[in-house]
């Protein structure tokens, strides 16, 4: 029985290699000018690769047979993995699978893979199409970037900001979830433009920001959002914070920012920032009546002397004024 298993197995094999040859006689050139990388695969490995995929691959068009394509893969293995053997089974996937491919010199590319199955005499084959998609992903990353941030100081956008603030009512239904907003404005903005310049206010906002983002990116567990809402003001969105840890790090902001200087060409000079903050009550069933809460907090601290952090005193917690010494 073995012998017989041997001998059917071989001729799979034989069948296999010579359509392979066929294969390469009839359409060799078109395969190499394929602008798509283009693999025969066995589910031992490959047996054929055309010009382009040995380039995506960086390995030489002779070497490429008898690897196995996976191997190339750093992530969503287990997704081709799974539309490859859909191939297999004559099977063609809705959505390819968009993968990163480290290649022979180690450089990171990004392909779209398409598998299907071809129909030969011998071994089961599938063709795999491999597309070079790494600039096309630059350019939307790129795009969704420019979108969603500020393009002075890198922080996010407003529009971005609230999209996310929205979303966290949308999704959270419990009212006692804890959620808070700070919302940061500079104090005498205006004088700083007027005595040292525009670019020297531009500088002043990025420091700021700088300071923030290392503040709160201290904690990684913490999906805190930073963002540029205004002119001189900013927000400072908790989704999962306790109260007195939101407080305390506001007030770290807030003292990290009187300390550090701003460097510009017109001279050195330090800035102060006024912070309100407000915690989510029960009644606050959207992301706007919170920013009001929080921009009422801040008015407070305006309007007391600037340079400190006042809590909403409609919120949870009783009212109190972290004045920095």
């Amino acid at each position: 029985m073995f012998l017989d298993e041997d001998h059917e197995a071989n001729e799979a094999a034989e069948l296999t290699k010579q359509t392979l040859v066929d294969t390469q006689e009839r359409m060799g050139m078109m395969l190499d000018l394929m602008p798509m990388g283009f693999l025969i695969h066995t589910r031992q490995g490959i047996i054929f690769g055309n010009q382009e995929a040995a380039r995506l691959l960086q390995v030489p068009q002779d070497e490429v047979v008898g690897k196995h394509f996976l191997d190339f893969l750093t992530t969503h293995a287990g997704e081709a993995a799974k539309q490859i053997e859909e191939a297999f089974h004559g099977r063609i996937s809705v959505e390819p699978t968009e993968a990163e491919v480290r290649t022979a010199t180690g450089q990171a590319r990004t392909i779209r893979l398409i598998a299907g199955a071809l129909p030969w005499e011998g071994n089961p084959v599938v063709q795999l199409l491999l597309q070079d998609i790494t600039d096309l992903k630059a350019i939307q990353d790129r795009l969704h970037l420019l979108a969603v941030t500020d393009e002075l100081t890198g922080a996010f956008n407003r529009r971005h900001a609230f999209t996310i603030g929205h979303g966290l009512f949308n999704t959270q239904q419990d009212a006692s979830s804890n959620i808070a907003l700070a919302v940061l404005d500079v104090d005498h903005f205006k004088r700083v433009n007027d005595t040292y310049g525009h670019s020297a206010g531009d500088a002043a906002l990025k420091m700021l920001t700088q300071s923030v983002q290392e503040i709160i990116s201290a904690d990684g567990s913490v999906d805190v959002i930073f963002a540029r809402v205004g002119g001189e003001e900013f927000m400072v969105l908790f989704p999962a914070l306790e109260p007195e840890a939101v407080f305390e790090t506001c007030e770290e902001i807030r003292r990290e920012i009187e300390r550090r200087p701003v460097l510009s060409a017109a001279g050195t000079f330090h800035i102060t920032v006024s912070i309100g903050v407000a915690l989510r009550r029960e009644t606050d069933f959207s992301f706007d009546s919170l920013y009001s809460s929080a921009d009422r907090a801040l008015y407070e601290a305006k309007s007391s002397g600037r340079n400190r952090v006042c809590r909403d005193q409609s919120g949870p917690l009783s009212h109190r004024d972290l004045t920095g010494t």
